[in-house]
């Protein structure tokens, strides 16, 4: 995979005729289209929903979120979003605690369809030890991910720190986020230790150390002159 550094929106499909473009035109990369959180879940809904940000120029990555990894809502059979939406989009994201069936057939579709695979991993009380992350991001490299998605609660500085220093010295690419205000820094400065995905608010950050696009657009541009 090509050095990037996408600036990517989670969106549901609420007035997303309004929020696909808006995300577009304040200088977004990439979708994240959070099917756990649509309201209409209808397989024919969320292809015209994808269809519409693809035809905008936007990447796309497809997350049904379980509940249990931070979901917005239960998904039942899953597996069957994956199998209709994963030729429409570009990344694939499911957690590495995933049940095997789930992740195998998944990787089967991934690669069939020619898309990267993004094995995530949340955890929103704490940043592991280097040692658990170490093992993390080894697992996902040996399940075969394209991208080692990591994104844990930084209660200081060090945390932030551990992660990115882990990241940057993994063989593939990742996404390392530490979440809350502590952990903001990391949302920016990602790039720089083997991060290439960052995922921003569109209008109003909702969660601690979140930013927005406008805001990410502008601090990419500063530092990294792009």
């Amino acid at each position: 995979m090509e050095k990037t550094f996408l600036i990517a929106v989670p969106l549901t499909d609420e007035n997303y005729r309004e929020t696909i473009p808006k995300a577009k035109r304040l200088g977004a990369d990439a979708i994240e289209y959070r099917i756990d959180g649509f309201k209409n879940k209808d397989l024919n809904h969320c292809k015209e929903i994808i269809s519409f940000g693809n035809s905008l120029g936007l990447k796309a990555i497809l997350t049904v979120r379980a509940k249990w990894e931070g979901g917005i809502e239960e998904v039942p059979n899953r597996v069957d979003y994956y199998t209709v939406l994963t030729p429409l989009v570009d990344f694939v994201d499911i957690e590495l605690r995933a049940l095997e069936e789930e992740k195998e057939e998944i990787r089967r579709l991934v690669k069939n369809n020619c898309k990267k695979l993004i094995l995530s991993f949340h955890d929103f009380g704490k940043t592991p030890s280097e040692e658990e992350l170490n093992a993390i991001f080894a697992q996902m490299v040996e399940e075969g991910a394209d991208i080692a998605k990591v994104a844990c609660l930084a209660q200081s500085e060090e945390d932030v720190a551990r992660l990115l220093c882990v990241a940057s010295k993994q063989p593939i690419p990742t996404v390392a986020i530490a979440m809350g205000e502590k952990g903001k820094i990391s949302r920016v400065a990602g790039f720089i230790f083997n991060s290439v995905i960052t995922y921003c608010a569109l209008d109003k950050a909702f969660a601690p150390g979140q930013l927005t696009v406008k805001e990410m657009v502008e601090l990419r541009k500063k530092f990294f002159g792009f």
